[in-house]
């Protein structure tokens, strides 16, 4: 070469090849996006149409109906004399109340069938849109019965197993954000929270520890926590149907998942053994552990279908057994979901009874309005005055339990003449229309007409009577001038001791003058004042807890 020969410049390497973009419309076309469409449309077309005050909805409604107008209360005194919000959900009420009871229910069920799209395709399935379609419609109808409490922590949940991922190891940050999901899922429902710690048994024996532990330990803490805050106890009744149903289910997406879905398998069968335990032992879960099976069990076997080659079915044992199992769990989530919802009751329905109540000064005691069918009174008359009863049914089997008793040897006129005067019920209101099953008993005994119930007032929707033989709220030398949601107003003409027939809450708060304090007095509380005056009893969220002598 010429040294006066400009030297040639090297090749310029080619530039790495991209990999091709995917086109928006695929995009817009995947599992995810269609299913989550699809559960955002089938959640519309519910608030609008379907979404009364009914069933379950009408505990939503009056938890956030409750938390929107006292939202520093930390005691509902308008249910059973008096329970803790929290110990029904420390998260739910107060976000059903900023943003509505149906926006929450449709975010979280679209928000939960994203994630539950998510996680079936990564299993690898090779269909993955018709079991995630069921998912959307199966999270429509825990919606639809009302169940939006669970939903909300269901979306947390969901969140949790999605963050954990595929991988063993994980790490700080994903743990955390396990952790995180798992006590954001406890706080807004303790149901979720038990199925999140099945998510966690599965996790741990497939020896994914470190996720498998930040989800475990959330649920008992937040549990054990709230436990001891806000002291609550009550039983859930199962049949043993439902407790079969539940446990069957698991058992059959145990035998018939794939061999590689350990984690599956695993969380199947902790769940059938929860099931039957659930059914051996009085708990608060009670007909609650049906949710998963419900929701999550023909999704799973729908998800298994949709990845078998119908060409070469090795099996048709199982295959047959898993178009019966789908089958059946299609049939019980419409049947317990949706089939039997009782007609929602016009708003207005018992605008006549509160202003007859109001007249008559009710507000001075407890009102049992016998429950509905669809648990209307619970959330209506709740503002208006104090319920002796309301919609829980843990605390309605634990607080009264001869509303439950098989033997029909506790629901005597004489018996619920007692319960009458235990918890001060000067009123007794008795709708027209069908009433749950732990009111059909009651009804029946109200129309016999007993000699202590002299009825006051009636219209197209309600008989209202008096009860002749009732106890005060507040013994001598109290009188109560007004009770409410949120507390009870009462004068003290002289200083000493008074029985409130109140259940007694550490959070429970005195005002007034003079150094008055509160105690338990057996399952009711003491109120102690030295001086005569007004004094008001509500609970506050504070520390430290209440005016405790």
């Amino acid at each position: 070469m010429s040294v006066l020969q400009q030297p040639t410049a090297p090749p310029t390497p080619p530039e790495p090849s991209q990999p091709p973009r995917t086109p928006l419309w695929r995009r817009w076309t995947s599992p995810v996006w269609i299913a989550t469409a699809a559960a955002l449309v089938m959640g519309l077309l519910w608030a609008r149409f379907m979404a009364g005050v009914t069933a379950d909805l009408s505990a939503q409604f009056a938890w956030a109906d409750f938390m929107a107008k006292h939202p520093g209360s930390a005691y509902n005194f308008s249910w059973y004399g008096g329970i803790h919000p929290a110990s029904y959900s420390l998260l739910a009420p107060s976000l059903m109340a900023l943003f509505g009871v149906r926006t929450i229910a449709v975010a979280a069920s679209v928000l939960s069938t994203a994630l539950l799209t998510v996680l079936l395709q990564r299993t690898g399935v090779r269909r993955p849109l018709p079991a995630a379609l069921f998912g959307a419609f199966s999270l429509t109808c825990d919606i639809a019965a009302g169940r939006v409490t669970f939903a909300l922590g269901a979306m947390f949940a969901l969140a949790a197993v999605v963050v954990a991922g595929e991988q063993r190891s994980a790490n700080w940050w994903r743990v955390s954000a396990v952790a995180l999901c798992a006590l954001l899922a406890t706080t807004a429902s303790p149901v979720a929270g038990l199925f999140v710690d099945v998510a966690a048994a599965a996790l741990l024996l497939t020896k994914r520890y470190r996720t498998g532990w930040a989800m475990a330990v959330p649920p008992p803490v937040v549990v054990l926590g709230t436990a001891a805050l806000f002291p609550f106890s009550g039983v859930d009744p199962i049949s043993a149907s439902t407790a079969i149903f539940s446990a069957g289910t698991a058992l059959v997406v145990a035998l018939l998942v794939p061999k590689d879905w350990r984690a599956v398998r695993f969380g199947a069968l902790v769940y059938a053994l929860g099931s039957g335990l659930t059914l051996a032992f009085e708990t608060p879960i009670g007909m609650n552990v049906q949710r998963l099976a419900l929701i999550f069990g023909g999704v799973v076997l729908l998800a298994v279908l949709s990845n078998e080659h119908w060409r070469r079915v090795r099996s048709w044992r199982r295959l047959t057994a898993l178009i019966v199992g789908f089958g059946v769990s299609v049939y019980w989530t419409i049947t317990a979901n949706i089939v039997g919802i009782p007609t929602p009751t016009p708003t207005g329905q018992a605008d006549g009874l509160i202003a007859e109540l109001h007249r008559l000064n009710a507000e001075q005691s407890r009102v049992e309005a016998v429950p509905m069918l669809n648990h209307y009174e619970s959330w209506r008359l709740a503002d208006a005055v104090e319920l002796a009863r309301g919609w829980n049914r843990q605390a309605d089997v634990q607080r009264n339990p001869l509303f439950y008793d098989k033997t029909n040897k506790l629901l005597t006129p004489a018996g619920y003449h007692d319960w009458l005067q235990r918890w001060a019920v000067g009123y007794v209101a008795l709708p027209t229309g069908p009433t749950d099953t732990a009111g059909v008993a009651e009804a029946a005994l109200v129309r016999t007409g007993p000699s202590w119930l002299q009825e006051v007032w009636h219209d197209d929707n309600w008989r209202l009577f008096r009860f002749t033989d009732a106890q005060p709220l507040a013994a001598a030398p109290a009188t109560v001038q007004r009770a409410d949601a949120a507390g009870i107003q009462l004068t003290v003409s002289a200083a000493g001791p008074v029985q409130l027939r109140v259940p007694y809450s550490p959070w429970l708060t005195v005002h007034g003058p003079g150094g008055a304090c509160l105690s338990q007095d057996g399952d009711w509380t003491k109120l102690t004042v030295t001086a005569p005056g007004d004094y008001r009893i509500d609970a506050r969220y504070q520390l430290p807890r209440g005016s405790a002598c």
